[in-house]
């Protein structure tokens, strides 16, 4: 019997051992950890992002790694997920939907209390075995089991605020502390979380439940968009009528608690080094309310407070506009959110994502017969010049007009390395993405300078004529189709259609839940994920 093949790697000399793991994503190196004790004591431990929530779980973990002497200064980014758990249907919408059916959402399905919400919201629900569901999924009964523990843990969590006590806690305690990130979309897809928190992985095996979704995110399911609310009202009454008699404007605010929290500890405590800011949810849907930007407010200027401070390089801001479009672009238009931009003086990555709904390069809310009139100036947005350190430029799901797009790339600093478009809607029936690339290689002058300088472009386009791409979370890139008419002799890739790559011609599809998944876009691989 032949002896099996020797593991060499405790073998190699040192500085090439730590030079692979330099190259392995953090779960990678954790899995290498348990492959056996050999490893586990070759390889340290090495944490560079931490997790808090409503979760003790989350907070233990968080607190142990602050309480380690060595972990603790490697520790360069919290994420604040604030993916808090449902507790039932929030919109009001949702809850008529059940009295049509002639049922309460409270309706107790199995013998242990499981109500008729949590039924519905668990991925096998409704399931006529097309969709093959694995063996290993958990009854609904032991599913709830588990779900009210955590709810209940979620309860004395909130009540005590014990996740802002170890956030500010973690900000004295993590020298090297530089980004912050704040995020509803934490559990992502099930089996498939955007973040593997402790949480999650402490999950029994098999566990089904309803995603959270505690920031209000846009969605065509229901028979009108949910709608961004205003943050300052003297009345409730459009609150009550989304969300229920119960919600006054201040428990609509509360939805963004994480936000709010997290950015008012960081301006009490400034003797911190956080020069990063991450405000998550498009993953969703979603993003922070953007109504923040209507008129001043605590919320408003907590956010400036910290653009302003010396250093300050990174933010991706993911904004929830519901359907801004149609009050003519209120939040942008009101200049707050241009001047709060325009304090962070030595901003190098700025990426705006917006929540507006686009189709194939077209408005889903605006009639395309009169789009032209809808269009404003990006920069009463952006204040490109306030930025000479930029290095990376994006923006999603925003109606743009061809020429004003093509000025504001141009006005870009020389330091610029990278851009970002994704899902842009056309403020013209003349011109589209299959426009825009020809003039940005023959208008910008990024073509002349020297290969190292170029900026690359990452373009995300609608894949299908019938929307982004699926609910799952897949999307389509066609990066190095742009690159190739930039900077080679690549022709044009929207054939059929201004704004959409249809399967087979090209482009690769992705998934913001799995970061390696990488197909072609191709029709045999059009549902897969």
């Amino acid at each position: 019997m032949a002896s099996p093949t020797p593991f060499i790697l405790p073998t190699l000399p040192e500085e090439v051992r730590e030079a692979i793991y330099a190259h392995l994503e953090s779960d990678d190196v954790k899995n290498l950890r348990a492959t056996c004790s050999a490893m586990a004591k070759l390889i340290p431990l090495s944490f560079d992002r931490v997790y808090i929530s409503a979760n003790s779980t989350n907070l233990k973990v968080f607190r142990a790694i602050a309480d380690d002497e060595t972990i603790r200064h490697q520790v360069t980014e919290i994420v604040w997920d604030d993916a808090r758990l449902t507790a039932g249907p929030e919109l009001e919408e949702d809850r008529m939907e059940y009295e049509e059916d002639g049922v309460d959402p409270d309706d107790v399905v199995t013998n242990n209390g499981c109500p008729l919400w949590f039924e519905k919201g668990r991925s096998d629900y409704g399931n006529d075995g097309s969709y093959i569901l694995p063996d290993y999924l958990m009854g609904i009964e032991e599913s709830w089991a588990y779900y009210k523990e955590l709810l209940e843990d979620q309860r004395q969590i909130l009540a005590s605020n014990a996740d802002i006590k170890a956030f500010k806690y973690g900000l004295q305690r993590f020298p090297s502390i530089k980004r912050v990130t704040i995020t509803p979309s934490t559990h992502g897809r099930i089996r498939n979380p955007l973040y593997r928190t402790p949480m999650i992985r402490a999950f029994p095996r098999g566990f089904d439940y309803p995603l959270p979704k505690a920031w209000p995110w846009y969605t065509n399911e229901l028979s009108s968009p949910v709608d961004v609310l205003p943050w300052l009202s003297d009345d409730s009454g459009p609150h009550q009528e989304m969300f229920g008699p119960n919600c006054t404007v201040e428990n609509y605010r509360a939805k963004w608690r994480g936000y709010r929290v997290v950015t008012r500890a960081l301006v009490e405590h400034d003797d911190h080094s956080i020069t990063e800011l991450s405000i998550g949810g498009h993953e969703i849907g979603s993003g922070l309310n953007c109504r923040i930007f209507d008129q001043r407010c605590v919320e408003y200027d907590d956010l400036v407070t910290l653009l302003k401070r010396p250093g300050f390089r990174y933010l991706s801001l993911d904004l929830f506009t519901g359907v801004l479009e149609r009050e003519d672009w209120e939040s942008y238009k009101s200049g707050l959110l241009h001047d709060a931009l325009a304090q962070a003086k030595d901003l190098e990555h700025m990426c705006l994502r917006s929540t507006m709904g686009i189709t194939g390069g077209s408005s889903e809310q605006l009639d395309w017969q009169d789009i032209e009139k809808y269009v404003f100036p990006l920069r009463t947005i952006f204040p490109v010049d306030q930025w000479p350190r930029l290095r990376h430029f994006g923006i999603s799901n925003m109606l743009v007009q061809h020429d004003d797009l093509i000025e504001l790339l141009s006005a870009l600093p020389r330091t610029l390395r990278s851009v970002e478009l994704r899902y842009l809607a056309w403020g013209s029936l003349d011109h589209g993405t299959r426009e825009l690339l020809p003039s940005m290689r023959d208008i910008l002058d990024w073509r002349s300078r020297p290969v190292e300088e170029r900026p690359t472009v990452h373009m995300i386009v609608s894949g299908m004529p019938y929307g982004q791409g699926d609910a799952r979370g897949c999307y389509v890139e066609i990066d190095e189709l742009v690159h190739s008419v930039l900077y080679g002799e690549g022709g044009n890739p929207f054939v059929e259609h201004p704004d959409i790559i249809y399967p087979g011609q090209g482009g690769v599809k992705r998934d913001m839940f799995n970061p390696t998944f990488r197909v072609p876009h191709v029709d045999k691989n059009l549902w897969l994920v």
